[in-house]
C-alpha cells in the first residue's frame, strides 16, 4: 500500500491487465450476441470464456459490480470474469513453464531418452520442419 515504484508499477500493470481483458471480454460479448456481423471465432459459445459469459448471462446482466458484496446466489459479473481469466491465463503460464523445465532436466539427466526423442521428432517432423498439432500426436516418446 505504500507509494513505491514497485508499487506504483504493479497497480498500473493490473490495471492495464483488467483494462485488455474487460475490452476482450466486451468484444467477446458483443460477437456472441450479434454472431453475423462479427469474428466468426469469437462468437463462438464453446470456449471458456464463452460459456463464463453466457454463466454470467443465465444469473444476471453482464455489468461490472453487482454491488451485492458476495453473499449467498451472487451474481457471475464481468469483474469475476476477468479476475478467472487473470488466474487461468498466470496459473497455465507458471504451470508450463515448470513442466517445460522439469522436462528439460529430466532429459539432460538421462541422455539416452533425450537421444530417443530426438530420433523420434526427427522421424516424424524432418530435420527443418517445424513440429505441427497433427506431428505432435504422432509423437509417443
Amino acid at each position: 500500500f505504500l507509494p513505491t515504484k514497485l508499487n506504483a508499477l504493479s497497480r498500473r500493470l493490473n490495471r492495464d491487465v483488467k483494462k485488455s481483458l474487460a475490452a476482450l471480454i466486451q468484444k467477446k460479448y458483443a460477437a456472441i450476441k450479434q454472431p453475423g456481423r462479427n469474428d466468426p471465432e469469437l462468437s463462438q459459445e464453446d470456449d471458456l470464456l464463452g460459456r463464463m459469459i453466457a454463466a454470467s448471462e443465465r444469473s444476471a446482466t453482464l455489468s461490472p459490480d453487482s454491488g451485492n458484496g458476495g453473499a449467498a446466489g451472487a451474481r457471475f459479473t464481468a469483474d469475476d470474469i476477468v479476475e478467472e481469466c487473470k488466474a487461468f491465463f498466470f496459473a497455465g503460464k507458471q504451470t508450463t513453464s515448470n513442466m517445460l523445465t522439469w522436462t528439460t532436466v529430466l532429459l539432460a539427466m538421462h541422455p539416452d531418452w533425450q537421444e530417443a526423442a530426438r530420433a523420434e521428432v526427427l522421424q516424424h517432423c524432418g530435420s527443418r520442419a517445424v513440429p505441427t498439432k497433427d506431428s505432435i500426436h504422432k509423437l509417443k516418446t
